[in-house]
């Protein structure tokens, strides 16, 4: 099958699959943006403090707002696999750099948390909550950058926005609520 767009702009395959479209699929498949935010909150959640834990973070947070949450981060995770990224429109290249400072912000976050637990910053509401509040950059950066999918199907940057800015709302009301039941001291 190869690649090409139809008269809307959308890509679409034509005959049967073969391995340059499947290649072309594969090295711009949105999934591959999702890899560097899952490495550092992987290998970095178990560092944060202790109100970071799955106990204390999660005690006395509503089950409708975790359920919603996981349920949204299940869908911003998942969409990008069936997207493609590109650089040549003026809100992927946006996107592009939203994304790359969304990712140092997001693993800044973490740093600061790990290294100056009791600092001004890690003690405050706005330090506390920004491993949740900065997920918003980057997944903005993505849904900027995957103007596209390798479905023959109509795609919109919304259908991926609006439930990565309902991710980063439950995610941080989730941080909020936490902070404010567990206060780091």
């Amino acid at each position: 099958m190869r690649l090409k767009r139809d008269t809307l702009g959308r890509v679409i395959g034509v005959g049967r699959l073969n391995s340059t479209a499947l290649s072309s699929v594969i090295a711009r498949n949105g999934a591959l943006l999702i890899v560097p935010p899952l490495v550092i909150s992987t290998g970095l959640w178990a560092r944060l403090p202790a109100a970071f834990g799955n106990d204390a973070f999660d005690q006395g947070i509503p089950a409708w707002l975790l359920i919603s949450e996981n349920a949204l981060r299940a869908a911003v995770l998942l969409l990008p696999a069936l997207l493609l990224f590109g650089a040549t429109g003026r809100l992927q290249r946006l996107g592009w750099i939203l994304y790359g400072l969304g990712l140092i912000s997001y693993l800044a976050s973490y740093v600061v948390l790990i290294t100056l637990p009791a600092s001004a910053w890690s003690s405050s509401a706005l330090g506390f909550t920004a491993p949740a509040w900065t997920t918003g950059w980057w997944l903005l950066g993505i849904g900027l950058v995957c103007a596209d999918t390798w479905l023959p199907l109509s795609w919109s940057r919304l259908i991926y926005l609006i439930p990565a800015a309902g991710f980063v709302l439950t995610h941080s009301a989730h941080a909020w609520l936490a902070y404010l039941l567990v206060r780091p001291s």
